[in-house]
Formats: C-alpha cells, sequence, structure tokens
C-alpha cells in the first residue's frame, strides 16, 4: 500500500540563492522543467478536501511521479548526483524536490551523503535538507527528526511519527528552522485542513 506522507509537497519559503555556474546548463534546465510540472499539478491538489488531495497525489504518483523517478534515474545513472557544481544552486533544489517524490527510496539512498555534504557546506535549505532527511527515515520505518512529514487521517493533517516530541523544536533551531507552531500554520495555510499535533507533556 502506497503511504502519502505530506512531506515537501509543495515549495515552501524559498530561499533566494546568488546562481552558481552549472558546467551542465542543459541538464539544469531539465530538471527546472521538471520541477515546475511537479509543483504546477501539486498546487492542483491543494484544491479538495482531504480524501480529494490524497487521490490526487495517489494519480500523480503514477503518472508525474513515475515518469519522473525514471529520467532521474537514467540522469544519475549518465551524471552521477547533480550537485552544485553541474546544475547550480537553482538545479539542485529541483532536484530535492523532485526526490521528495520518487516512487523508491533507491535514489534517496544514493543522494544521502552528497546532499548532507551539500547542505553543511550551505547549498541547501534547512527545510529541503529537514524534508529529505524526515521522508527518507520515515520510508525505513524509523521516526522523523524535525518534523517535517505530516499525513492524511480523518480528514486531518496528522504529524508522522516522531522522535523526542520533547525537543523537537531544539532540533529544529539547530539547523535553522522556525518552531513548528510557524510550521503548522504554514501548513494551514496551503492545505486548507486541520492540522493535528501530539500534546507533548
Amino acid at each position: 500500500m502506497i503511504r502519502f506522507v505530506l512531506i515537501g509537497f509543495i515549495v515552501f519559503g524559498l530561499f533566494q540563492f546568488a546562481s552558481a555556474q552549472a558546467s551542465n546548463p542543459g541538464l539544469r534546465d531539465e530538471l527546472l522543467a521538471m520541477e515546475k510540472v511537479d509543483q504546477d499539478e501539486r498546487l492542483k491538489c491543494t484544491a479538495g478536501d482531504a480524501d480529494f488531495q490524497t487521490q490526487c497525489l495517489k494519480v500523480l504518483s503514477e503518472t508525474v511521479d513515475a515518469r519522473n523517478t525514471k529520467r532521474l534515474e537514467e540522469i544519475f545513472d549518465k551524471h552521477g548526483f547533480p550537485d552544485t557544481a553541474k546544475v547550480g544552486k537553482e538545479g539542485l533544489r529541483a532536484v530535492m524536490i523532485l526526490l521528495q517524490h520518487t516512487t523508491t527510496d533507491t535514489l534517496r539512498l544514493k543522494s544521502e551523503k552528497p546532499i548532507t555534504r551539500a547542505f553543511r557546506q550551505k547549498e541547501l535549505t534547512p527545510q529541503d535538507y529537514a524534508n529529505f532527511i524526515d521522508r527518507l527515515r520515515l520510508h525505513q520505518g524509523k521516526a522523523q527528526i524535525y518534523g517535517s512529514g505530516f499525513e492524511t487521517r480523518d480528514g486531518k493533517l496528522v504529524l508522522s511519527r516522531t522522535e523526542d516530541l520533547q525537543n523537537l523544536d531544539k532540533r529544529r533551531k539547530k539547523i535553522g528552522l522556525p518552531p513548528m507552531r510557524e510550521h503548522v500554520e504554514m501548513l494551514k495555510g496551503v492545505y486548507k485542513l486541520e492540522v493535528e499535533m501530539p500534546r507533548i507533556n
């Protein structure tokens, strides 16, 4: 069964990066075009209730995401991980979004080390990094650590399993993320759904 975890679903709070030179501008432009389709289609999914959004995402997974996953696999086989040297920071950001929606974890696992390195080198936003790490952990059956992942349940967005809720905001602050209350307000505004958070004692 496909589990639709709403994590990094739509781009939020874009950071403005100075454009880095890309050694492969053609590949960068292709990735940006793939990202645009991904995001345009996902925006359409926010037009209805939780059931509509879940069904919309299911269709996207079988169409847009499957097609993009296949193309990303070809890109990785030919070029390796599309880092900033190859596709610039805009291209890398497109890769991050597309990786969030790949239909298997194969490419995510291949990308973990270069993405961690890119974050340490300040080539990625904290939100992009948190989305990636949390999605990968959830797919591995582990608790997420930054609280990026939510799933639909009973018509609401519900926080996915999260490690050590007492210290969640401390972990978020450490990598440059806003408090969860701000993240929750953003989700409400985008998805137009009630957001349910577990009570922290």
